[in-house]
């Protein structure tokens, strides 16, 4: 293939893959819009296109509308509003009470709708019948056009097949490509390797293709003979199109329908071949044209192994001819395949099919009388409610209110979406005031942003003179931490950051070292054995025994026991100073040393090895002298090859070693930075405390999505005491009073802690580096800590249904706990501001609040970077819960309890499963009805009023959010005392004369 057509072929897939959103791995879980790709559309257009190329559900149903006005979320008078707006936009020429028929259509619980197995048994007016069943009365030439014309659009050739003929090959073609696709991501996870992964996805399936039994016994040796003849996937691509017929028009539609099929598996390695630092991306790499031509030659493959049976070629243009010679068969086929067709008639089939050109006429009449006799029935009731009679009513009357009633059913879920998001807004606004303290607080708290920590702020300020404030979890501080006991960089940030700088955890004893080392080497030793769970029970069987033991009966004491068993007393400290060039130099030729002793030691055999034999022998390498002598010229050639002891590797080493800690200017720039976000830059408390959280639960594979978004779905600690320990180093102090005008007393010092969200513990660290005089203090602030984390738990204990905060405690420490916290369930609105304006509301652990003080913001930068971050993460999360709520099955992940982990990358339902994206049903529904309100997110800005439309008119994401309605957002201007809400393109006084507590 010419290099310009493979070109083409790839630009075409990676266009295709657009619309699949990017699925993050298991352990970093990071929420995010399963629509992403459409947020370049309107919201309503949007959820059309998911709804076309998914198959997912973009609003509740209408009971579940109907339970949340019942519960008080959705104000009637707002549900009318939208209700009318819906009418003006129709061509309306009967005179009947449509808002009252819409309003009590919505607010009846016994008026769903029609149902085919519900038909009136009256005789029903002549003129009325007539027109309803001309309404109804189908056109067969335009149904098969339709069919034909969503080729590439809605459906696949598999998808027509079964349409027609009832033959679900998707389920063979998702069961061979699922089974390929993990087979290579697995991450460590099977005892057996599948081969040859490190040459990539396609080159490494096309050889087990060639003799794999499986594919043999579905597809025949069709597969086997095309992976033969296509050596790249580009060739792959270009000849499964060409042989379906297709229009290259129709291609890019075509490709993007058989990603959205397995739209996890796909996800995930878009976004693994998306990050090439990820490592395993660069040991078994692969990416979506590797993917999408072997989903395309499975395929193939399988719909050719059946194409003898079918009643047409199974091409595009084989579809055409069928459809067009054969259009009454083909109609019938499509009624009773889909089962489109009354229930009456379905017993029939054999007898329409047979002979389809004498019963079409008489099939498509008496549909239509059944479709009539159905909808008189519904529309009976329905009028009744408002004390109309049917037969009241004209002919033209009757079959305008079913057209209204048929436009109302596509656009309802978006009008009750309105209202619900209307009232959730009103009293937002209205909960919203002013609260000015001239007092000195006693201490300051750092929060993140997180809904989950809302409850604990208000808790916490109630229970003495504290001031809190709210930012994004990793406190403004990217960076890559290597933990002490994980040994690999691990990214403490906004997934949309990449961190520059990275830092070490280092123990203050030998001992904690060698404890971590010798755990590791027991682990890491067995893992990867095929006898891996027989060996390690057999090594560690008293630890394993006794863990189920008491995760299963005693969780709550076991936990706390073994807390104390495991937790190492060794203290540890971050490095986060840069490193210098002489410390750059000792640390690499100390490791070198190190390596090429044991090189000379166990490859050659010397014993004897002094300082300035490896110090040559290190020379030769990097110089590749060839002088050397002959035994020491073997080892030479040795460590440049097999080692990568060479200058090229030494520079890269260098340069990572380089990127090690922060100098003190950079880290000047970023704590004053992230005091100003958040207004902090006077009136500092003697002890300022800084919380990132974490969640704790036993046998949770969705942990991480529990963990801080804001740190890659990891706890916030040590984001929190690398803050710290920058804000407290007297030198970056001084920098930031010289460089950047904020002084910070010598008397403040800052304490890193971590909030736990499932037990509402706050643990406190580095309390060695506190000076004495502050213990008094400290002691009472712990106190309140704990009535506060009593009194969080209690809230908390009612949407858990737990008897005490006791059982709160419990459920994060018991394995069988499907629900060991709510997480961010409930999140609806992030709110950019001071303090002061939400002090005295109680949001119910509902809103993201972000601290903010336009007066320290003359230049808008702060506020930009604050709308271009987090309030972009807020939305992804708050996409994440609305869409796995409205559809659980398509857009979450469905029930917890038929979860399997596979590969280490994430989890799937049963033995057999895409990748689940979203949330599990625990998460968010509660007893099958919705406990997370799905309400698009809505973004209130405190600043003036042009201020803030000038910072958003800056960043193209968030105006594009805007103005494509995934957000609603309202400005509050303190100077004004007034709020503007955008609607329809304008910015519009809101609330102008109700009473708010401004």
């Amino acid at each position: 293939m010419e290099k310009g057509r493979k070109l083409y072929i790839r630009s075409l897939v990676n266009i295709a893959s657009e619309p699949i959103a990017y699925f993050w791995p298991m352990r970093t879980f990071i929420t995010r819009n399963p629509l992403r790709g459409f947020e370049h559309k309107n919201f309503k257009e949007a959820v059309k296109d998911g709804e076309l190329l998914f198959g997912g559900r973009g609003y509740l149903r209408r009971e579940d509308y109907r339970y949340l006005y019942k519960k008080g979320y959705i104000k009637e008078n707002f549900l009318r509003n939208h209700i009318k707006n819906f009418l003006s936009s129709l061509e309306i020429k009967e005179n009947l009470p449509y808002e009252d028929l819409l309003f009590v259509l919505f607010s009846s619980d016994d008026l769903n709708g029609p149902a085919l197995n519900l038909l009136y048994k009256g005789k029903i007016r002549e003129d009325i019948f007539t027109k309803l069943c001309e309404h109804f009365t189908e056109n067969p030439s335009e149904v098969c056009r339709e069919l034909f014309l969503s080729v590439g659009v809605k459906h696949t050739l598999q998808d027509i097949i079964k349409q027609l003929t009832g033959k679900d090959l998707d389920r063979t073609i998702d069961e061979l490509t699922i089974k390929t696709a993990f087979d290579f991501l697995d991450e460590g996870q099977s005892t057996i390797d599948m081969p040859i992964r490190t040459v990539g996805l396609y080159k490494a399936w096309r050889e087990l293709a060639k003799k794999n039994l499986r594919f043999l016994l579905w597809t025949g040796r069709n597969l086997k003979l095309m992976v033969e003849a296509f050596e790249e996937p580009e060739e792959a691509i270009d000849h499964v199109l060409k042989s379906f017929e297709l229009p290259e028009s129709l291609w890019e539609g075509y490709i993007s329908l058989e990603l959205s099929r397995l739209k996890g598996i796909a996800g995930f390695i878009k976004w693994r071949s998306q990050n090439k630092y990820y490592y395993w991306q660069k040991v078994h790499p692969v990416d979506t044209v590797d993917y999408t031509a072997i989903r395309l030659l499975i395929a193939k493959s399988v719909i050719d192994a059946v194409k003898k049976d079918l009643p047409f070629k199974p091409t595009y243009l084989g579809l055409e001819e069928f459809l067009r010679k054969e259009e009454y068969r083909a109609y019938l086929m499509y009624q009773f395949s889909t089962k489109t067709c009354p229930p009456q008639l379905a017993e029939d089939s054999k007898r329409y099919l047979r002979h389809p050109e004498n019963g079409i006429l008489d099939y498509v009449n008496l549909k239509a009388q059944i479709f009539a006799k159905s909808y008189h029935l519904f529309l009976q009731k329905w009028l009744k409610r408002l004390g109309i009679d049917v037969d009241s009513l004209t002919s033209s009357q009757v079959l305008e209110l079913v057209k209204v009633y048929e436009k109302f059913k596509k656009e309802e879920g978006y009008i009750y979406l309105k209202a619900l998001e209307d009232t959730h807004i009103e009293t937002l606004v209205k909960s919203l005031s002013t609260e000015k303290s001239e007092e000195k607080p006693l201490a300051q708290a750092f929060f993140c942003i997180d809904v989950r920590s809302e409850r604990f702020r208000r808790h916490f300020e109630k229970a003495g003179n504290y001031q809190t404030f709210g930012i994004a979890g990793f406190f403004g501080v990217p960076v890559a931490l290597v933990n002490l006991d994980k040994g690999h960089e691990e990214f403490l940030c906004p997934v949309i950051v990449t961190p520059r700088n990275v830092a070490f955890e280092v123990p203050y004893t030998k001992k904690g070292i060698e404890r971590t080392e010798a755990a590791s080497e027991v682990l890491h030793g067995v893992k990867d054995h095929i006898l891996a769970p027989f060996v390690a029970v057999e090594m560690m069987g008293f630890a394993f025994g006794f863990d189920f033991v008491g995760k299963t009966f005693l969780p709550q004491l076991y936990l706390r026991f073994k807390d104390s068993l495991w937790d190492t007393h060794t203290k540890t400290s971050i490095i986060v100073n840069k490193l210098s060039e002489m410390e750059i130099e000792e640390i690499l030729f100390t490791y070198y040393a190190n390596l090429i002793g044991n090189v000379l030691k166990e490859e050659v055999g010397l014993k004897n090895i002094d300082h300035n034999t490896i110090k040559r022998v290190f020379e030769a390498c990097l110089n590749h002298e060839e002088e050397v002598s002959e035994d020491i010229k073997s080892v030479v050639k040795l460590l440049r090859e097999k080692y990568r002891v060479d200058r090229g590797f030494v520079e890269i080493f260098k340069e990572r070693l380089r990127s090690v800690g922060f100098t003190k200017e950079e880290q000047a720039f970023l704590i004053s930075t992230a005091l100003k976000s958040i207004g902090l830059v006077k009136d500092f408390a003697p002890i300022v405390l800084v919380l990132g959280h974490e969640s704790r639960s036993e046998n949770n594979p969705y942990e991480s999505a529990l963990d801080c978004g804001a740190c890659g779905g990891s706890s916030g600690i040590y984001n929190a005491r690398i803050f710290c320990i920058m804000a407290n180093d007297p030198a970056v102090r001084r920098i930031m009073a010289q460089k950047h005008g904020l002084d910070i007393p010598d008397d403040t010092v800052f304490i890193p802690g971590v909030h736990n969200t499932t037990t509402d513990e706050v643990t406190l660290y580095d309390l060695e580096f506190m000076p004495a005089r502050y213990i008094p203090l400290l002691d009472r602030i712990k106190k309140d800590l704990e009535e506060v984390k009593r009194l969080t738990a209690q809230e908390r204990a009612i949407s858990l249904e737990a008897k005490s905060e006791k059982e709160v405690y419990t459920k994060a420490y018991d394995w069988s706990e499907v629900r060991p916290e709510w997480g961010l369930s409930g999140n609806y609105a992030f709110i950019i501001g001071r303090r002061s304006i939400t002090k005295l509301s109680d949001f119910g652990g509902r809103v993201f609040l972000h601290s903010y003080d336009y007066s320290v913001d003359r230049k808008g930068f702060l506020l930009e970077n604050i709308l271009s971050g987090p309030a972009i993460v807020g939305q992804w999360i708050n996409s994440e819960y609305y869409f796995s709520t409205v559809d659980n099955e398509t857009y979450g992940s469905g029930s917890k309890v038929y979860h399997n982990v596979v590969g280490r990358i994430g989890v799937m339902t049963g033995n057999f499963s895409d990748l689940r994206i979203g949330l599990p049903s625990q998460t968010v529904l509660k007893e099958g009805r919705p406990f997370h309100i799905p309400v698009r997110l809505t973004l209130v800005i405190e600043a003036p009023l042009e201020f803030a439309k000038g910072i958003l008119n800056r960043i193209r994401k968030i105006r594009e959010l805007m103005q494509n309605e995934w957000i609603n957002v309202v400005i509050f201007d303190p100077e004004e005392k007034a709020f503007y809400r955008y609607s329809q393109g304008a910015w519009i006084e809101y609330l102008k004369n109700m009473e708010v507590q401004v």
